[in-house]
Order: C-alpha cells, then sequence, then structure tokens
C-alpha cells in the first residue's frame, strides 16, 4: 500500500527520487514513525510532493498502532472492523 501511494505521487510531480520509511516496533513518545523524502528541481515541487505523500499515506495505507499508556491502560489505533 505504502508503495502504491508513493507511485500515485510520483506520477502527479516531477519528482526525481522519493523515499518513504514507516518504522515497525515499539516506539517512546517522541521517536519518529515515518519519515518521507522527495527530490524536484525545484524546492516547492518537492515540498508539495512530500506533503501529498505523508498526508496520503496517513490517510490510505492502513497503519494500526498499539497505544500503551501510563496508567496500564492500552487501545488498538486504526485497526477499524479488522
Amino acid at each position: 500500500e505504502l508503495r502504491r501511494v508513493a507511485e500515485k505521487v510520483v506520477a502527479d510531480f516531477p519528482v526525481r527520487a522519493l523515499a518513504a520509511v514507516h518504522r515497525v516496533g515499539r516506539l517512546g513518545i517522541t521517536d519518529k514513525a515515518v519519515i518521507v523524502a522527495v527530490s524536484c528541481a525545484h524546492r516547492g515541487e518537492a515540498f508539495a510532493a512530500a506533503r501529498r505523500l505523508i498526508d496520503d499515506l496517513k490517510h490510505e495505507v492502513p497503519i494500526w498502532k498499539h497505544q500503551v499508556f501510563a496508567d496500564g491502560g492500552e487501545e488498538w489505533v486504526g485497526a477499524g472492523d479488522c
């Protein structure tokens, strides 16, 4: 799914290079979960493509997370009806 979203961005912007990585496993509160990078001939195009990439990833890719709270509570986020 991540690749599909990235390919749509490449089709819509003059992208020279694109990368997107989503970490898996236990993350702390300030840890980075998603990194995207885009290269275009012009800075504005690169920023627009990167924004579209992260927005579409967050909207379209089914990324679930298991949140564990300090009080011992926990919940799954993004799992929907799965």
